[in-house]
């Protein structure tokens, strides 16, 4: 399992997905030991908020770059 990110309709946000070996992209099987992590970042780094359980808001594209070039 790999958590990967999906560009949510509303502009500036991220959705999380767990893509599985076998070549399924889902939110199924997401659980907070997964997203905890990344929230704590996002909070330590001041780049994006988590708004939802798999949603994270950011103030720009330089944001989003960033939290992909770590998290992705």
């Amino acid at each position: 399992m790999k958590l990967t990110w999906q560009r949510d309709p509303k502009p500036l946000y991220l959705c999380a997905r767990m893509a599985y070996e076998h070549g399924a992209v889902t939110p199924t099987g997401l659980r907070d030991e997964h997203l905890d992590p990344v929230a704590a970042w996002c909070q330590e780094n001041r780049c994006g908020v988590r708004t939802a359980f798999d949603q994270f808001r950011f103030r720009n594209e330089q944001e989003i770059a960033m939290f992909l070039l770590r998290w992705s």
